[in-house]
């Protein structure tokens, strides 16, 4: 299936060495590559004067537009401008299949990595076309580990690793990260990928360079499924003021329904809180303090996720 995926990612890197190996003026290099669909004036300034965001938005969204999920991009639109995140978006298949996303993300992590150190993203956002953006007030800086050796923050579901949401460093770390990922069916075309490019991450997740570098923190934080009222303690759905909902199931086909009912909802105030009205504060400290003195980590994120904000 991705029969050109090893020499995309050759290809990739062999641009990324020869980067490295012979800088390029940031005057030469395009702003951000591939041109984001929308970017705060403040961000279209002389490299001289520009202050660089520390964090990038990362989506895609194939084929015919779709006016729920075009709606749904458009719901982070507020959040961009009001923390000044540029917005990266793919249109058009890069491979086959879901994997356009590991390669899409290669493209950008490449470019900034090839720009001067103070210039560049320090991380990216990966956020699924079907996402809704709910609370504006709440800034993706709260997310970022206060250690520099973690470069991916994930979360996840009964099935195991969720990458409809994630964080990612922008560094070597993550070019090998991917790579690994995207190459994994090319050296090994008998492992099975139940959920394709998303089993790919976590095999490669589990390997030991990797794994210690990752963070598995409450899926709810940034990745929370539709909240339903007969399980308000359910860790895996969002909560009231959540910065945001993930409609990752459409096993009954009516997703773009409930999307646009949460669309409609996203416009008005009831979730719109500042963040240290949430509950984000609170367990976000108590979640890297507690990781830090060794306690289990699947433990702490059931635990942490079956609370109810009030």
């Amino acid at each position: 299936m991705l029969k050109y995926a090893g020499i995309f990612v050759l290809g990739l890197a062999l641009v990324f060495l020869l980067s490295i190996r012979t800088p390029v003026s940031s005057k030469v290099l395009p702003t951000r590559i591939p041109a984001p669909t929308s970017i705060p004036a403040s961000h279209t300034a002389s490299p001289s004067s520009q202050v660089f965001p520390r964090i990038g938005k990362v989506t895609a969204s194939f084929g015919p537009k779709d006016p729920v999920y075009e709606a749904a991009i458009a719901s982070h639109q507020v959040h961009n401008d009001l923390h000044g995140y540029p917005q990266f978006i793919l249109h058009e298949r890069m491979l086959p299949g879901l994997w356009s996303k590991h390669a899409f993300l290669l493209t950008i992590l490449g470019a900034e990595l090839a720009k001067p150190a103070a210039e560049r993203l320090e991380w990216l956002f990966w956020h699924d076309r079907d996402t809704i953006l709910m609370n504006p007030k709440v800034p993706l800086q709260v997310f970022l580990p206060p250690v520099q050796d973690v470069h991916l923050v994930v979360t996840n579901d009964r099935h195991g690793l969720n990458n409809g949401v994630f964080f990612i460093r922008v560094n070597e770390w993550a070019i090998r990260f991917f790579a690994a990922a995207l190459s994994l069916k090319e050296y090994n075309p008998d492992i099975q990928l139940k959920y394709s490019e998303q089993s790919a991450m976590e095999e490669v997740s589990m390997r030991q360079y990797f794994s210690s570098a990752i963070a598995h923190v409450p899926q709810r934080w940034f990745n929370g499924f539709p909240p339903n009222q007969a399980h308000p303690d359910k860790p895996s759905l969002a909560r009231p003021a959540s910065l945001l909902i993930h409609f990752a199931s459409n096993r009954d086909g009516k997703r773009p329904e409930r999307m646009a009912y949460w669309v409609a909802r996203s416009k008005g105030d009831e979730w719109i809180k500042p963040l240290n009205e949430t509950g984000y504060p609170a367990e976000l400290e108590e979640y890297w303090a507690r990781t830090g003195k060794g306690e289990d980590v699947e433990n702490l994120c059931k635990e942490i996720g079956a609370r109810v904000w009030t």
